[in-house]
């Protein structure tokens, strides 16, 4: 596996496909001047075989944002492909990645002061799903059986405030609602992901997406009947990540937004 990204091509808007499997697009939206958003995506060529999907999110208060994504997500996604060749994406393996994924923010930044970035991986592999994640970029999983669940929790004031009891919408419409309460890069004191692993039961689609998405449908629920929506027209998985950003787009674009998806076919190893 090779990683593919923003690298050689137009932040304003690219796809990324580099299995028939697995595909990812990234968009800048229609508020924003420069796309601060990146992506990375590795991949097999078969589904019996195996992924590495990356999406980041600079934080866009800091100079720098789109620098500090870009290389977030080259070096979680070079980390993670190695450690897939080992056989060791295990959790200090996304560690290790998120760790280093750090320090190329640092790095990025040291001709001034450095930026800050969310960042949410994925490594497919032997029929088991890991997700490791800091920030307020997401994951999902979209089961062929109805199952659906969102992977991740967000380090966010919003989600923080629905821990302790407050409904979602009143969360998120409170002060400060987006603000990240984790980060890489500037400032940044804890740079190790929350960990979730996932073996579905049944085939279905992995997705993996900055908030650029899901706010225009926060609640599972709500995400998974936009998928389930795009799912009607194509089953293509460059199809389906396109189509994603349009509504997203077609809903205010307001933010950049990047989704990368992969179809995971129940039972497979590789």
């Amino acid at each position: 596996m090779h990683p593919a990204g923003a690298q050689t091509q137009d932040r304003d808007h690219y796809t990324v496909v580099p299995a028939p499997w697995v595909a990812g697009c990234s968009d800048i939206g229609t508020r924003h001047r420069t796309n601060q958003d990146a992506l990375c995506i590795a991949a097999s060529p078969h589904p019996t075989n195996r992924a590495v999907l990356v999406v980041s999110d600079g934080v866009s208060t800091a100079f720098g944002a789109e620098q500090a994504s870009l290389v977030a997500v080259e070096e979680a996604c070079s980390a993670l492909v190695q450690a897939l060749a080992a056989g060791a994406a295990e959790a200090e393996s996304f560690n290790e990645a998120f760790a280093r994924a750090h320090e190329a923010v640092l790095t990025a930044g040291a001709d001034s002061e450095p930026a800050a970035c969310t960042l949410v991986a994925a490594t497919v592999a032997d029929g088991l799903i890991r997700v490791g994640s800091i920030g307020d970029s997401r994951a999902y999983w979209f089961g062929d059986d109805g199952v659906s669940w969102q992977l991740t929790k967000d380090d966010s004031m919003a989600q923080a405030r629905m821990m302790l009891g407050m409904p979602r919408e009143e969360a998120e419409r409170s002060l400060q609602a987006h603000s990240i309460t984790r980060w890489l890069g500037r400032n940044a004191t804890d740079v190790n992901p929350s960990l979730v692993e996932l073996r579905p039961d049944a085939p279905g689609w992995l997705l993996v997406c900055s908030d650029g998405l899901w706010n225009y449908a926060s609640s599972p629920e709500d995400l998974t009947a936009v998928f389930e929506q795009a799912r009607g027209f194509s089953h293509d998985p460059v199809d389906l990540a396109e189509s994603l950003v349009s509504w997203a787009n077609s809903c205010g674009g307001r933010d950049n937004i990047t989704v990368a998806l992969a179809r995971c076919e129940n039972g497979e190893r590789g």
